[in-house]
């Protein structure tokens, strides 16, 4: 690891770090988890599941999101579903390597500058946006709520209702990672995201006291509520009439 990129790196975040005690948390796991030994452990622990990587394990360009909000562009990065954490390569040596439990980390964007404007020319030449991934408490099945890494469709990330992918590790071990659909509160709340059921009823039951202008919503659109991005759609809408009234 690089000792003039760490320093870099702190630097950019040394200004909040003094202000708050999330901060302060973050980078400590972040030392604790690149401590010499905890790192030859944890690269072995990737090793012997490449397959828990998103994205079978490809280095994408993306942004480190902070808990206090900041925003650093990496040259690689990577997630491991497994072991919940954000490998991210060195900036001035690509075989180095150094970590980010999701516990230290607000979220990641794989991929492109999702604020960034699209270039001008046909749509279907334009790049795809970032893959925006936030660190969320979850809670499927008979599992006790959890934090891990959610991929947003909601066009914010803040609620009041945010719906996201889950990527889970299928059981048992296989060569694939599977996805959850998963809705709930954004931000600011302690109730986990659940699995949501692609139906009517399970849509317009999260939508709560708005249900009726949701369903009109969708219905004069002609959206589907078998769709995940149609159903996204109904939930940016209702995050915008929550705010509004």
């Amino acid at each position: 690891m690089k000792l003039a990129f760490i320093l870099l790196l702190a630097a950019a975040c040394a200004p909040a770090w003094g202000q708050a005690s999330r901060p302060d948390l973050s980078r400590a796991l972040y030392r604790e988890a690149n401590l010499p030994a905890a790192a030859l452990r944890l690269r072995a622990e990737l090793d012997q599941h490449p397959t828990e990587f998103l994205a079978k394990g490809t280095y994408e360009a993306g942004y480190l999101r902070t808990l206090d909000g900041r925003r650093i562009l990496l040259a690689g990065l990577r997630y491991h579903v497994g072991q919940r954490v954000l490998q991210a390569q060195d900036s001035v040596q690509a075989d180095s390597t150094h970590y980010w439990p999701l516990a230290a980390i607000r979220g990641f964007d794989l991929g492109l500058d999702d604020d960034a404007p699209l270039p001008t020319g046909a749509a279907a030449d334009a790049p795809p946006l970032a893959q925006r991934y936030r660190a969320r408490l979850v809670q499927a099945g008979r599992q006790a709520p959890h934090r891990e890494a959610v991929q947003v469709l909601t066009t914010i990330d803040s609620g009041p209702l945010l719906l996201a992918w889950l990527p889970t590790v299928a059981e048992p071990a296989s060569h694939y990672l599977m996805q959850v659909l998963v809705a709930g509160p954004g931000l600011g709340g302690t109730e986990p995201l659940h699995p949501l059921d692609l139906t009517q009823a399970a849509v317009l039951r999260l939508c709560g006291s708005r249900a009726e202008e949701v369903r009109t919503f969708a219905t004069a659109r002609h959206l589907r509520y078998d769709q995940p991005t149609e159903v996204a759609k109904m939930l940016d809408y209702y995050n915008r009439v929550a705010v509004a009234k």
